[in-house]
């Protein structure tokens, strides 16, 4: 009995770390280029900021203790999950940017820089205020992950002689009703 119990507990983590490896996650790994993406490299060239992060830091670390601990999507039953780096990376935006996760969803719908960051298409749904905020709480549940892994991207940032300073998010402009 003892030995049936071991090999499906082996059978398991067998499948787990072989899911964690092919499972896709929604809005990536599509090879195909949209008609608009030339457009959008032109017209996302003039904000460089995110574009120079997503080259300095190196994501792979980051990936793989994200995978281990937000183990969201790893099923094959039930809808695509989100990308946990695209939700991490939504997460930098909301703390470089002093958003609410809100603001944070809008920014990334809005901002065609902020979408290429995230890993995104045009054509692609963004994660809502309500998915972010699940992830982040996971992960600060977890260990004070989530933090651990924005002081690791400031740590890579240091390292190459860079850091972040925060910045101001555009406010949105209301009609209110003349009294």
């Amino acid at each position: 009995m003892n030995l049936i119990i071991w090999f499906h507990t082996l059978a398991n983590q067998a499948i787990t770390l072989y899911l964690r490896e092919v499972k896709s996650y929604k809005n990536i790994n599509d090879p195909q280029r949209s008609f608009v993406a030339p457009f959008v490299d032109k017209h996302s060239r003039k904000n460089e900021f995110f574009a120079r992060v997503q080259k300095i830091i190196d994501w792979k670390p980051i990936t793989t203790k994200l995978k281990k601990t937000y183990t969201k999507g790893l099923t094959d039953r039930g809808a695509k999950a989100y990308s946990p780096l695209l939700l991490f990376k939504m997460h930098l935006i909301s703390e470089w940017y002093q958003l609410s996760d809100t603001q944070t969803e809008t920014m990334v719908w809005d901002s065609i820089s902020a979408l290429k960051f995230c890993g995104l298409t045009m054509e692609d749904s963004v994660p809502g205020h309500s998915t972010l905020s699940r992830f982040k709480k996971e992960l600060t549940g977890h260990n004070d992950t989530l933090n651990k892994l924005v002081a690791e991207v400031h740590e890579q940032l240091a390292e190459k002689n860079f850091k972040v300073q925060s910045g101001q998010a555009r406010m949105d402009a209301k009609l209110t009703p003349n009294s």
